[in-house]
């Protein structure tokens, strides 16, 4: 499958074709406005210098937040504001081009933040400067009716504490109650109706009031399907949904109406609410063609069986129906070998020799139609009926093993031995089709179609079936015949069984072991069953055949009492009902009021930790309250990922998680389609600092490309933050999603859900090298996935995200990170800090994989830049000796330049260097002191010599015979003046013996000021500077430094060239004009 490839999070032609109505009339005014200015001003904005620079950040005391990110903000809350007035009858909502003006105005309020730090400074904006940025964000374009008065007016007067409020423009004053409740509601961290923001609200129309609901608990994908339920019932009682937050949701309402919890009732219908928004979520709980797909073979009891959760997810109703399905859609043509040895004493069907219980069978007959050829010692024979006669012993108890004694192939007698392949040729259907045919007279045949029709059958007998006997809901406690009226199985053949299994009840051999024969009839008898002239079987369409089947199943539950129907769904929902009604009264405040302990848990939670049961690691639950229920969804995932919060010990702890982690879980893993998922690491992207409804879908609509077929180039992420001069971080969604790269690094959780996400979740899915590069990779993705997307992101190793958005106010926050990657990183990034933290990761990346395109390297590349003073020369040096291991150092030249030779023509690459990248990574991973100095060394070094080639052995020369020089004294005591002759005599004498083997142009050669000069600096700076006049010291750092040195050299070496050339003829020009 093809991934297209987003242009940026939200393009505008999705946002079209999103809002479009399905009729395809024009799209709603403000609506319009939105794209229009997705097309015109967020292009512009995205691309300008101030996108990612903070709006609010923590060192102001706020929670972090992009200037695009602030604008996007406003911009979306007052497209929905106008919409929720409107929807409530408000006559005050704001015309297209008002509203245009409004925007556009608001995109400039804040360039006093950018305009210096003294206040006065700040907002000292002349009209041509604010002018200027409003052409560059294109808001001149967006609304041209406002003036640079306007544009001034707002971005000097909205602050309301500061700034200059005289001679503002009318536009500005008409304008000001929208751009102070945009610049509010763009601010606030959680939903929230403050007076003051009551206050602003009413100077647009006091008629309408703000109103909240919050939920303290944000696990993921369930919670935002609690969110949902809540704003959807809310809705219903005439609330308008306006702002999403992690926690909770704005909304608009009618002023002065009573909107709160009010009692059980209330908690009750929004848990309602829940369901029915859950049950029709996802494809795989509202389609039963994906539900299907859930359902597990259970072929030692031959039934398809589904875990009760379901039940909980898509109702029961809908669960029935997916047995209909799964019954057409997995009919099996796969061939299957029966093999005769006569001579061994071996009948065998696939791999088994088949038992039977008492009778056992004396012959086993396989008409023609049902085999696809006959195999004989190694020869193909013609097809034929074939006749199996056999003896029996009871090698288990009471379980009979068939022994071949003769084989006939249309009544012929055949010796030797015997294979024979068909489509239906199961093990269970010897003996049961022999048993069937003898109690019941109905012979089943040996064609496949059957297995899965009597699967369906058995196991909707085993999972509804029965439950409704057991709760005295059905008319009869006969499973037999209540299966047979279910599927319309004739009065007569329904009582033959039923009588069958009334008079067998304690030695009954068509239900032992978990099998329950009975459903081969049943299947046998819907097979051949007449529907309008043309047999079951016959039925070309499988939809035509669901649909019977559903009606089947319909018309039966419609004759069971709604309240025995509500009765079983209440035992098939434990403890899944019971928690979320607890869940919900403990967590949700809606408008101020809360009903906590409305539900309560049957078990203590101080109790159950007294008890031994102890309470859920990851939400404040008791996991239980009757018996421990095996959870029917694996949480495989959970695993030990959250390792580091378990005691040190020899034994590991049991993981106790709650039904609402064990739901979440469930929910995740329909989503993200990843088996066995332990040890892995997490995102939580937290919206910064809310969505709106539409928002909401967009955005997961867009990560929902993460869904196993995607591709990420992690190594064209790091080169392209390292190619920009100022960020533009929403293009990494090209290398997020690549033609080129690694496939399902990562993948959604959310994947294929309808719903309105508070939260969105996303697994790394690389394969695990080492702790150390695993983290690396994982917090740098986390990294560029919130500069990307502009969400808040958590990174952890804890599939339930522990930090929760209000706890934390960076833009980044590894949760319990890998200690080499801590170092690095620390535990929270800042958006002031976010793009020096992306750049040194990147240029790590960058070289590392020069080096070697191998991830569990990276442990080695973080070594280096912990303990050198000098990172990205010493990884430059390694790219060096690779290259030239491999007999390429002309790539390497060009690799280091940044160039390529086309034709004989130098072509720069868009990208910089090697070189420059090393001296970037430098100056921000290693010691500043000593970059700045040996960089100034290497200048003076330049023109005392120029060396030739990249060759470290040249480049390092005077550098390291300086090194020499120094460590060669010694005894004694020496002054600095005698370091100075030392070094400067060694470094001559070395230059007369390499000539011009070894440098290009050597001016110190001839003028000994240059060589004395580089031999003050080096002991000055290097030997005094850095090292304390330690030669021990020296010593040590020597090989490090001279690291440094080489990348320093090679970055200044082609300026000097030519400057030093240019010197040399000028002299020789002068000495001709002399002459």
């Amino acid at each position: 499958m093809m991934v297209k490839l987003p242009e940026s999070i939200i393009p505008p032609d999705v946002l079209r074709e999103y809002l479009r109505p399905e009729t395809r009339d024009a799209i709603h005014d403000p609506y319009q406005v939105l794209i229009d200015y997705y097309e015109v001003m967020d292009p512009a904005l995205r691309g300008s210098s101030v996108a990612y620079s903070p709006a609010k950040s923590t060192e102001m005391g706020k929670v972090d937040q992009t200037m695009l990110n602030h604008i996007r903000n406003g911009v979306w809350a007052l497209i929905e504001l106008n919409i929720g007035l409107t929807s409530l009858g408000s006559a005050n909502a704001l015309s297209e081009q008002e509203l245009r003006e409004v925007i556009a105005l608001f995109s400039v309020h804040d360039l006093h933040k950018i305009h210096g730090k003294d206040w006065k400074e700040q907002f000292d904006i002349s009209q041509e400067e604010v002018l200027e940025y409003a052409e560059a964000f294109g808001a001149t374009k967006f609304a041209p009716g406002l003036t640079g008065h306007d544009f001034q007016s707002v971005a000097v007067a909205l602050h309301k504490s500061i700034g200059f409020h005289a001679n503002l423009s009318v536009k500005f004053n008409l304008y000001r109650p929208w751009l102070t409740i945009a610049d509010t509601l763009a601010s606030i961290e959680q939903p929230q109706a403050t007076p003051s923001m009551q206050q602003q609200l009413d100077r647009i129309d006091s008629s309408v009031d703000f109103y909240y609901h919050t939920f303290q608990e944000a696990t993921g994908i369930l919670t935002n399907l609690v969110h949902t339920g809540i704003a959807r019932w809310a809705s219903e009682r005439g609330l308008y949904p306006l702002l999403i937050f992690e926690k909770g949701v704005l909304y608009l309402g009618e002023t002065g109406r009573a909107f709160g919890l009010n009692g059980e009732e209330d908690i009750r219908e929004i848990y309602q609410a829940f369901r029915a928004t859950m049950n029709s979520s996802h494809a795989t709980f509202s389609d039963t063609f994906e539900l299907q797909k859930s359902l597990e073979t259970q072929g030692s009891k031959g039934l398809y069986s589904i875990g009760n959760v379901f039940f909980f997810y898509s109702g029961v109703e809908k669960v029935a129906k997916a047995f209909a399905a799964a019954a057409v859609l997995r009919r099996s043509e796969n061939t299957a070998t029966i093999v005769v040895d006569c001579a061994g004493n071996v009948l065998t069907v696939g791999n088994t020799e088949p038992d039977m219980q008492y009778p056992p069978a004396q012959t086993v007959s396989i008409p023609r139609e049902y085999i696809t050829s006959i195999i004989v010692d190694g020869q193909t024979m013609d097809t034929g009926a074939v006749l199996v006669r056999c003896r029996s012993e009871e090698r288990k108890r009471k379980k009979f093993t068939l022994i071949p004694e003769s084989v006939e192939i249309d009544g012929q007698r055949i010796s030797g031995k015997v294979v024979i392949n068909g489509t239906g040729l199961m093990t269970s259907q010897i003996g049961y089709r022999a048993h069937i045919m003898e109690d019941f007279g109905v012979d089943i045949g040996w064609d496949s179609e059957i297995i899965p029709y009597s699967r369906a059958i058995s196991g909707l007998r085993m999972q509804l079936i029965e439950p409704l006997i057991k709760i005295g809901a059905l008319e009869t406690d006969d499973p037999v015949l209540e299966t047979c009226r279910m599927f319309g199985v004739d009065a007569v053949l329904a009582e033959r069984l039923s009588g069958y299994a009334r008079a067998h009840r304690t030695d009954d051999h068509h239900r032992v072991g978990g099998f329950w024969n009975y459903s081969y009839v049943i299947a046998r008898d819907l097979l051949d069953r007449d529907i309008d002239g043309i047999l079951f079987a016959d039925i070309q369409s499988p939809n035509e055949k669901i649909r019977y089947l559903e009606d089947c199943i319909t018309r039966y539950l419609q004759g069971v009492p709604h309240d025995k129907i509500q009765e079983l769904e209440s035992e098939l929902l434990y403890p899944y009902q019971e928690k979320m009604l607890v869940w919900i009264s403990e967590n949700l405040d809606f408008n101020g009021s809360m009903f906590y302990g409305t539900f309560e848990n049957k078990t203590d939670k101080f109790q159950a930790y007294c008890n031994g049961g102890g309470i859920c690691r990851l939400s404040n639950d008791t996991p239980y309250d009757k018996e421990r229920i095996p959870l029917s969804i694996g949480v495989g995932m959970l695993g030990l990922s959250f390792s580091n919060r378990l005691p040190v010990g020899a034994s590991e702890p049991a993981l106790y998680v709650s039904a609402p982690v064990a739901i979440e879980m469930g929910l995740r893993n329909i989503g993200h389609g990843i088996k066995g998922e332990t040890d892995r690491i997490y995102f939580r992207l937290i919206p910064d600092h809310f969505y709106t409804p539409v928002l909401s879908r967009l955005f997961s609509q867009f990560l929902s490309v993460f869904n196993g077929d995607c591709q990420t180039n992690i190594r064209a992420l790091a080169l392209d933050t390292l190619s920009w001069d100022t960020p533009k971080y929403e293009l990494l969604v090209h290398d997020l999603i690549s033609e080129s790269g690694r496939k399902n690094v990562l993948r959604y959780a959310g994947y294929g859900y309808k719903s309105l996400h508070t939260t969105y979740d996303i697994v790394f899915s690389k394969r695990r090298d080492n702790d150390t590069e695993y983290w690396f990779f994982g917090a740098y993705l986390g990294l560029i996935l919130a500069a990307a997307t502009g969400c808040r992101v958590v990174v952890g190793e804890n599939p339930i995200c522990m930090s929760l958005g209000d706890e934390f106010s960076e833009m980044v926050k590894l949760d319990a990170p890998h200690a080499v990657v801590k170092r690095i990183f620390g535990d929270t990034i800042p958006l002031t800090e976010l793009s020096s933290v992306i750049d040194l990761a990147s240029l790590v990346i960058v070289l590392g994989y020069e080096n070697v395109m191998d991830d569990k390297r990276f442990p080695k590349h973080l070594q280096t830049l912990k303990n050198k003073m000098f990172p990205g020369s010493s990884l430059l040096k390694d790219i060096w000796r690779k290259y030239e291991s491999e007999s390429r150092t002309g790539a390497f030249v060009n690799r280091a330049r940044g160039y390529r030779n086309e034709n004989g023509e130098i072509v720069y690459d868009d990208r910089p260097g090697l070189i420059a990248l090393a001296l970037r990574l430098d100056r921000s991973g290693g010691d500043v002191m000593a970059v700045e100095t040996i960089h100034e060394l290497a200048e003076l070094g330049l023109t005392v010599a120029i060396p030739k080639g990249f060759e470290p052995h040249r480049v390092e020369k005077l550098f390291r015979e300086s090194v020499k020089a120094v460590l060669a004294k010694r005894d004694g005591s020496f002054a600095r003046e005698d370091y100075i002759d030392a070094v400067s005599g060694r470094l001559l004498k070395m230059m007369r013996r390499a000539g011009n083997d070894q440098f290009s142009l050597i001016p110190g050669l001839y003028e000994f000021d240059r060589a004395h000069q580089f031999a003050g600096a080096f002991v000055d700076h290097v030997f005094y500077g850095l090292f304390d006049g330690n030669p021990g010291k020296l010593k040590r750092a020597a090989n490090d430094i001279s690291d440094g040195y080489y990348s320093a050299t090679l970055e200044l070496r082609d300026d000097a060239y030519q400057r030093e050339r240019g010197a040399i003829e000028a002299k020789r020009q002068e000495k001709k004009e002399k002459i």
